[in-house]
């Protein structure tokens, strides 16, 4: 083969990976939702007695974990036996660094079947989950609650990958009352009382969601610090908080939306007060990054958007804060403080 022919193969054989990157990304999720990574705590097994364990076809599952192993998810330690590696290990339950959750919540229906309809979304500039779901996408997870524990819990996945990352660049100590606008299970906010005694927590979100919080908060022995208020924060936000943290909540929208979420904040806040948002920023340069992928997820599901720090600088401008900085972290996500004016 000639070096022109190799180039032109590789090239092809590059791109070829590319479009079928969901075939992985199934793979992963289905491992995820079997507990595969679980089942080899103990060590490595045959494919057989995994098959029994997780109630899975044999050959199917054999299959399976040849090409995760291929990819280095697994190890395939001897013929048909299959054993742990870092990457596998992120699939396992209740372990820090754990993405199993996220991988199910992804890979699952409310996530999945809108990202098959990305073309539409492109060619109108909408969310396609009405057209996939048949309803917005809250909606859809208030009444598929199974579904809404995975997003539940993925979310709180990709809020401990971060928090220690939010602790180590930003400093809480001074804050009196923080409010978790949007805050999910609290998963962030429980850090941040952890790590800062002094302080009191509000953990706000939907009357669902604050619903299944309550077990959560109170395991952590936070009870008596931080209280659960459900509402909507397109409504108004909770009052009584120095500062208002939104993790992942304002991507989630577009612009009128969020200045509208942002100004509720802002009415809510006293004069002086701290706005941290902790999202994803489009690099200006457009080099390789995490947010380009987020950009669309947010497109296609919500409608919402990832932003460069120009257009978070503008948009929390209009809404009446002062963008002080954007703090750049060792995992995807900037912390970005903004002061009431």
């Amino acid at each position: 083969m000639t070096e022109a022919a190799e180039r032109a193969w590789s090239t092809t054989a590059a791109m070829f990976r590319l479009i079928t990157g969901f075939w992985v990304s199934q793979a992963v999720g289905v491992a995820a939702a079997l507990g595969i990574a679980d089942q080899l705590e103990g060590g490595p097994r045959h494919g057989d007695d995994l098959a029994r364990a997780v109630g899975a076809d044999p050959d199917a599952l054999q299959r399976l974990l040849r090409m995760l192993a291929s990819l280095g998810v697994f190890a395939e330690v001897a013929p048909g036996t299959f054993g742990q590696t870092p990457l596998s290990e992120t699939l396992r339950s209740d372990v820090p660094g754990s993405l199993r959750a996220y991988a199910m919540m992804q890979c699952a229906p409310g996530r999945w079947l809108p990202w098959g309809r990305l073309l539409d979304s492109i060619r109108s500039g909408r969310p396609m989950a009405r057209e996939a779901l048949g309803m917005e996408h809250f909606a859809y997870y208030a009444q598929h609650p199974d579904e809404a524990a995975f997003f539940n819990a993925g979310m709180a996945e990709v809020s401990a990958w971060a928090a220690g990352e939010v602790l180590r660049v930003y400093d809480f100590s001074r804050t009196r009352v923080v409010a978790d606008v949007g805050g999910g299970h609290g998963s962030l906010l429980a850090a941040i009382l952890r790590a800062a005694p002094g302080a009191r927590g509000i953990l706000f979100d939907l009357p669902r969601v604050i619903a299944t919080a309550r077990p959560g908060i109170a395991a952590q022995g936070l009870a008596d610090r931080c209280e659960l208020v459900a509402g909507d924060f397109f409504e108004a936000v909770p009052e009584g908080a120095d500062l208002h943290l939104l993790q992942q909540v304002v991507h989630n929208w577009d612009d009128a939306e969020a200045a509208r979420l942002l100004g509720n904040c802002h009415r809510a806040l006293p004069p002086g007060g701290k706005l941290v948002l902790v999202e994803m920023i489009v690099p200006s340069d457009n080099r390789p990054s995490e947010a380009h992928l987020m950009d669309l997820n947010m497109l296609v599901n919500l409608g919402g958007r990832q932003r460069t720090e120009a257009e978070y600088r503008s948009l929390l401008q209009a809404a009446g804060f002062r963008m002080e900085r954007a703090i750049p972290t060792q995992t995807p996500f900037y912390v970005i403080e903004a002061a009431r004016s």
